[in-house]
């Protein structure tokens, strides 16, 4: 009885065929063809472009191989003349690329949003649009690879497999890089506006317990410092949001610690953590220094997840200091 062992459907151009989309099943290549399909939609909505016209015309889903059998292998030796051997460990190697690639896109995806909406600010704009145009064209360049790995395969092209291979890493690099400078152009703005020492509220006197928030690229350290003593207690990073999460090393609920040490040898445990900022009235923060009337207080809180979120003490800061 005929079997479908893979399902296809066709992105097509004035009728001719530009990528394909496959699965294993019709519902799966359904799904995959809404995927792109759904991207491009959004892609259209969030940046008033109209729709690319290479999504407006897919084949129907198609049942390309149906066989009674496997076919036999081995039918070639290294070097046979007209063989396939070289081809099949190119595209063997080149399919990993292209499933990391097409692996990559759920991550990224989802953050074609948050491009969006920073594209709107004058600060990281440029960079969220960039970010936005190379994942345009990664997600085109997964179906354009698909049929160009399919076609290596039908003319036994170890060059053709060799070459939609290093397009496939090429462009996951790409992919990368581009998120890269988005968070990190995120990323300065959050440390201008957010980073520096913060005191620990309440505190007084010129050795007063501090909390120093640093950003590196996207990543971003909280350390606490007591006179000379210091301890790092949060370590994440700036997400495209503007939220910036991470996690602590803090003591475990109703395990004792086995030194004093702040450490994973002492019995110390890293939960998920996030690091936050608001303005208060400086009353608010038990700051009610008279030269800081009509003032606000920036406040840092780091959040610690047990078995409810609770916040460490808060530390505090004029606006702008």
């Amino acid at each position: 009885m005929l079997s479908c062992r893979r399902w296809t459907i066709a992105w097509q151009e004035g009728g001719t065929p530009w990528g394909f989309v496959t699965a294993d099943s019709h519902d799966g290549v359904i799904a995959a063809r809404e995927r792109q399909l759904g991207f491009a939609r959004q892609y259209a909505r969030f940046f008033e472009v109209p729709i690319d016209e290479r999504y407006t015309d897919p084949s129907p889903p198609i049942c390309e191989t149906c066989e009674l059998g496997a076919v036999p292998a081995g039918r070639f030796g290294t070097g046979q003349k007209f063989g396939d051997s070289a081809a099949r460990q190119a595209l063997a190697d080149a399919e990993v690329k292209l499933a990391a690639l097409d692996a990559a896109l759920d991550e990224h995806m989802p953050r074609l949003t948050d491009a969006a909406r920073l594209a709107h600010d004058s600060s990281v704009g440029k960079s969220a649009k960039a970010y936005a145009k190379q994942l345009r064209l990664a997600v085109l360049d997964v179906a354009k690879l698909r049929l160009a790995l399919d076609n290596a395969s039908v003319l036994r092209s170890e060059r053709a497999a060799k070459s939609a291979g290093e397009a496939a890493a090429a462009q996951l690099e790409s992919l990368a890089a581009s998120l890269g400078t988005l968070r990190t152009a995120v990323a300065k703005e959050v440390a201008k506006a957010h980073g520096g020492r913060y005191y620990e509220d309440g505190a007084s006197g010129a050795d007063r317990p501090y909390l120093q928030v640093e950003v590196d690229g996207f990543e971003v350290t909280g350390t606490y410092f007591v006179g000379k003593a210091k301890s790092t207690w949060f370590h994440g990073h700036v997400d495209l949001d503007g939220s910036i999460t991470g996690r602590s090393l803090l003591a475990p609920e109703g395990s004792p610690l086995t030194c004093n040490q702040h450490s994973e040898e002492c019995g110390y445990v890293y939960i998920p953590s996030v690091l936050r900022f608001t303005e208060r009235a400086p009353a608010a923060s038990g700051q009610p220094d008279p030269k800081a009337q009509g003032e606000t207080v920036q406040t840092a809180e780091l959040w610690f997840q047990r078995s409810t979120w609770v916040m460490a003490k808060p530390f505090t800061r004029s606006h702008g200091s």
